[in-house]
């Protein structure tokens, strides 16, 4: 009868605790429900399940319940009067020191949902009990789960499950499943944004293949040769520090797409690029990146690289003419070279009466077109006049002021 009493008063405590920190989170916002475990099931693609046996689980990682989610909160302390009568059965138990059988529970991710034996949880964790022994079935999921989650979380996993279904990256990349390497992003919406990206690799990487790239196949390309060369830039220049309430994905899709508006807008796009730049760039956090990137010169390098390693895929004048070493310093350049090796395509089809491909046609031009003027150039030693500009950037300047240039030429010629 005396084991009775004490439990019944510490449910009573336990209770009274409850109401006060229902209190408190009127105040805070604090989440103090328990997940339900249907909702994980119906946000979360599940994979295959196993028993794990018994073993002794963590009571602080057991975050939702299979059916008495509303009868205790998250630090399972009791919510409803209706749970008093088996809270205190089993607490006259454990005051006894009966052994009490293991509970049930799923394990999925870190975490951990009851499926029988709440109430023992309930009354082990209110007397600070750390573990509690637990058969467990545990179900696989492609994105981690920690102890924190909640429903905001949930929903935000929720989008990336779907992401990660479509580029199968957690099996193809399974370092991103810790949750130090995850690609995290602020708001889930933009899941879609950055599947875009990769399906925008994926027609690149056909085009340049002639031939079908799947998603997954791409997926794992763009996150080898795109994602992490640029988050590695991003670490480098220290925007993680300056903005630390973005994530490492956050300032990746922030910085591509910014430099996408970038080289939109210096290939005649301005309109298209501004109306684009306000649609992303609403929020005031995100303006303050921008104001960085702005100012950033590093920018400018990464566009140009890109640029070339374009340009030169395209061409193949690395491959074709090893020694074209073709390099410009202004970004959005490139296109004009590409727009001169087109006009020389077009007229070389017809003298040859026939299709010809671009790396053909660029291999002509370089001899033909581009090489004699550099020549030139070189012959009338201009380069040294514009120490900061390369032999293509000069190239450039001379095409667009053919005439200019054809008086210069004469000049020199009758010095």
């Amino acid at each position: 009868m005396y084991y009775r009493q004490m439990a019944f008063s510490d449910f009573r405590k336990a209770q009274r605790r409850a109401l006060w920190r229902r209190i408190r989170s009127w105040f805070t916002g604090e989440e103090l429900e328990l997940l339900p475990f249907d909702q994980v099931r119906s946000d979360l693609p599940f994979g295959g399940q196993r028993d794990l046996g018994v073993r002794s689980i963590p009571i602080e990682n057991i975050v939702g319940s299979v059916s008495r989610y509303k009868d205790f909160d998250r630090a399972f302390l009791p919510t409803q009067e209706i749970t008093s009568e088996r809270w205190v059965n089993i607490g006259t138990l454990r005051y006894a020191d009966v052994e009490l059988p293991p509970i049930e529970a799923y394990k999925i991710g870190d975490v951990y949902f009851v499926k029988d034996g709440n109430h023992r949880v309930s009354v082990a964790r209110e007397r600070g009990q750390l573990e509690i022994d637990a058969y467990v079935a545990e179900i696989d999921v492609p994105v981690p789960l920690k102890p924190t989650l909640d429903r905001a979380e949930l929903r935000s996993l929720k989008d990336y499950a779907a992401f990660l279904t479509e580029t199968e990256l957690g099996k193809n990349r399974p370092v991103i499943n810790s949750p130090d390497h995850a690609l995290n992003l602020s708001q889930p919406r933009h899941y879609n944004r950055l599947a875009e990206h990769i399906r925008s690799h994926a027609w690149f990487l056909g085009e340049d293949r002639d031939a079908y790239v799947s998603i997954p196949e791409a997926a794992t390309s763009w996150y080898d040769n795109v994602y992490l060369p640029l988050v590695e830039v991003i670490k480098q220049q220290g925007l993680t520090t300056s903005f630390p309430e973005f994530t490492l994905t956050d300032l990746y899709l922030y910085v591509s797409e910014y430099r996408w508006l970038r080289r939109e807008e210096r290939a005649g796009h301005p309109a298209a690029a501004t109306e684009r730049l306000a649609e992303i760039y609403a929020q005031a956090p995100v303006a303050r990146i921008i104001r960085r990137l702005n100012t950033a010169t590093w920018i400018d390098h990464l566009i140009l690289a890109e640029e070339r390693e374009s340009f030169l895929a395209q061409t193949k004048l690395a491959e074709n003419r090893p020694a074209s070493d073709i390099r410009l310093t202004l970004a959005g350049k490139y296109g004009k070279l590409l727009e001169h090796i087109s006009v020389h395509r077009y007229y070389l089809g017809q003298r040859q009466n026939g299709p010809v491909s671009l790396p053909q046609a660029a291999a002509s031009w370089y001899d033909h077109v581009y090489l004699p003027k550099i020549q030139v150039l070189r012959e009338l030693g201009t380069l040294a006049d514009f120490p900061h500009r390369t032999e293509a950037d000069l190239y450039l300047w001379v095409m667009d002021h053919q005439t200019a240039t054809a008086d210069l030429v004469r000049e020199g010629a009758t010095d």
